[in-house]
């Protein structure tokens, strides 16, 4: 049973009801500055995996094209209608600027369903049976989810369904994918899911403007290629 993906995705959903619930105590100021300090700590986050690296060419390389499919196939664009949809048609309600909410929101949606511990957690869980990996980070996605959750509203909670079938995806594949995979590339794995996090961290504290969506095929490819690299 995948306990860490469950108690993962139940962090963000309790999460983001507080938030919701506090969004109008808390001063407007506070809700402005916040986003940006946490920015900085997810920069410091992902730069804890990036170090794990072994073979750093393939991460960068993995990045650079899996940017580059990612805007070739308007990920980012893609994913913004398909979440702008849903919010039309469901009782929620968008705050200020509709363009603004939905940048914030689609970081967010990458924070909570795409970053490298998430699914790294949810590999080794199914891999192992260990739940621990997501069960640390479900403690610093509950508060992470009190925040944005303050920010977004109620809406956030959408996230909470391509999280779980995300995170249940890597669960269920991660035997089938065992026999073909080594630790230099989950290292690698992790490295790479540690760059976009910084990434989407910068792009949270306003310090970079990055469609941070379009790199999630770098994901896909690292392990390909750092496999690939081994051979040569």
């Amino acid at each position: 049973m995948p306990v860490g993906v469950l108690t993962n995705v139940c962090a963000v959903f309790i999460g983001t009801f507080i938030g919701g619930l506090i969004k109008k105590v808390l001063p407007k100021h506070l809700m402005e500055e916040l986003p940006k300090v946490f920015g900085i700590c997810s920069v410091t986050i992902g730069l804890m995996s990036v170090i794990q690296v072994k073979t750093l060419p393939m991460v960068i390389m993995a990045i650079i094209l899996g940017f580059v499919i990612g805007e070739l196939c308007h990920l980012y664009d893609h994913v913004h209608d398909i979440f702008a949809f849903l919010l039309d048609k469901l009782p929620f309600h968008m705050e200020g600027n509709q363009e603004e909410y939905m940048h914030l929101y689609l970081l967010v949606v990458l924070m909570f369903s795409m970053s490298g511990m998430g699914l790294f957690g949810a590999l080794t869980e199914g891999m192992s049976g260990d739940a621990s990996v997501l069960i640390s980070k479900s403690v610093l996605d509950f508060f992470t989810a009190v925040l944005f959750g303050a920010a977004l509203g109620y809406a956030q909670s959408l996230i909470c369904a391509p999280q779980l079938l995300i995170l249940l995806a890597c669960f269920f594949l991660a035997k089938a994918i065992l026999p073909f995979i080594n630790s230099t590339m989950i290292a690698d794995f992790k490295a790479c899911g540690g760059v976009i996090t910084m990434i989407t961290g910068l792009t949270v504290s306003k310090i970079l403007d990055v469609r941070a969506m379009n790199l999630v095929p770098a994901l896909i490819l690292v392990m390909p290629f750092v496999g690939l690299y081994a051979k040569i």
